[in-house]
């Protein structure tokens, strides 16, 4: 009889089995799966998509157990690492100088939703294919959102038309409409992205893209959003000069002049609309006072001078506790003791309408530091690369994202918020995803050798 296999040869056998299994095309695939359906159903039927991200989380972890020499270094990683830190320090330095008011106990995980995103790069790869399946499987989510929270989502629509302001029941038109305009960079990409598809299914994509484009520079304009308007033309502004950087080339005069002239008449063309014009004159008379740093006499009644207001009583808060800020739970604390703001805000507002104000308020410089290096090293990461999956297409995706992002947050808190997070999560993996591009190929070496 021959002898039965030692259990250490046996337990060897099983550990190369299950990293071959990890690093193989199969569970890569899977667990892109687990990325789409997270990006579908987080936002849209929240108790499936937080399957989709356990699962996402619990595979990412066992891929990284056998690849860890290739995240160690990463920027992202050692960050999420520091950020365990920011609120220790915060809340310390808030019962030292404000101990009436500080909270009972820090929460060292209060920034780990800012590091999901890195999960998501982690398995999109900077594949063009996998891109264009989680824009428009954003897309579809954001349908999914609207009809599944309004109650009436064709009324609602009608109504819009004729000049109502809506919202399909998802917080506020505010948060409605930040989920249009991520979602018109999105059908806009998804029009341009080129992809494996034959000639027929491409023209599809390019046919559903176009639908989806229109219908969300539709609601973009009903929901009456301010902020989004200003971010959309932002980017507009920014696109041509973009462009010309990253592509590192002698673009003509000729040609920035005429993208700049197409943009200024279609913002002409926009602000020619009825729902346009009343919506940029209803605080006419308050733009007027802030352009002229009139702020004591700016109205704390209207949209715009309750904000300018929010925003002077946090920053004489942060002029007391500049470096490591008042805590997690400022931005409330700041409105709950204010003795100048109406009684109207302080029983119904929580947060300062401003992410940048209240980042600075609750951690100060240093959680700033790190807020913001989170936001702005991967869209330079895949700005700067020079490797070849790195297209001139997501080169400028990754500068637009963030000027549309950090542009928004000047009036809503949209770092802190489950819906902001989750676009976060969203087109930031998405741009992160070319440090990761390399990954499979790696993995199939590290196979065939095995």
């Amino acid at each position: 009889m021959g002898a039965f296999p030692d259990s250490s040869y046996i337990g060897d056998t099983l550990i190369r089995n299950i990293e071959s299994a990890v690093n193989g095309r199969r569970f890569s695939l899977a667990m892109f799966v687990c990325v789409l359906g997270f990006v579908l159903f987080k936002r849209f039927y929240r108790d499936l998509g937080d399957v989709f991200f356990f699962f996402v989380v619990i595979g990412t972890l066992f891929s990284i157990y056998y690849n860890v020499r290739t995240v160690r270094r990463d920027p992202i990683v050692i960050a999420f690492f520091i950020s365990l830190i920011i609120p220790i320090l915060s809340w310390i330095n808030s019962t030292i100088q404000i101990p009436e008011l500080a909270k009972a106990s820090p929460s060292p995980f209060f920034f780990y939703n800012f590091f999901f995103f890195w999960f998501i790069a982690y398995w999109t790869q900077g594949k063009n294919e996998r891109i264009a399946a989680i824009l428009f499987a954003y897309c579809l989510s954001v349908l999914g959102i609207y009809i599944g929270h309004s109650t009436n989502f064709f009324g609602e629509l009608i109504h819009g038309l004729h000049g109502g302001r809506i919202d399909f029941g998802v917080v506020n038109a505010q948060h409605t409409s930040l989920f249009s305009g991520f979602g018109l960079i999105s059908a806009v990409f998804l029009f341009l992205v080129k992809t494996e598809l034959t000639f027929k299914l491409e023209i599809v994509k390019k046919a559903i893209a176009t639908a989806l484009t229109a219908f969300f520079v539709l609601i973009v304009v009903v929901t009456q959003s301010r902020q989004v308007w200003l971010a959309l033309i932002a980017c507009l502004f920014l696109t041509p000069l973009a462009y010309t950087a990253i592509s590192r080339s002698q673009t003509s005069k000729r040609t920035i002049f005429i993208s700049y002239a197409v943009f200024a008449l279609m913002i002409l063309a926009a602000s020619s609309l009825d729902i346009v014009n009343k919506r940029l004159a209803a605080e006419k008379s308050t733009l007027t006072k802030i352009v002229n740093l009139e702020f004591n006499s700016v109205p704390d009644t209207t949209s715009i001078g309750v904000r300018i207001h929010l925003w002077l009583e946090g920053w004489e808060w942060i002029k007391q506790r500049p470096i490591l800020g008042s805590g997690e739970d400022a931005r409330e604390l700041v409105i709950s003791e204010s003795d100048n703001l109406p009684e109207f805000v302080r029983a119904d507002f929580t947060h300062l309408h401003n992410s940048h104000i209240e980042t600075i308020l609750s951690f100060g410089v240093v959680g700033a530091a790190l807020v913001y290096f989170v936001i702005i090293w991967p869209p330079m990461f895949t700005t700067m690369s020079s490797a070849p999956p790195t297209k001139k297409i997501w080169k400028a995706f990754s500068l637009i994202i963030p000027i549309f992002w950090l542009t928004v947050n000047f009036f809503e808190s949209y770092f802190y918020a489950a819906n902001g997070l989750y676009i976060f999560s969203v087109f930031f993996g998405i741009i992160y995803s070319f440090r990761f591009a390399s990954t499979e190929s790696v993995n199939c070496m590290i196979q065939k050798k095995s």
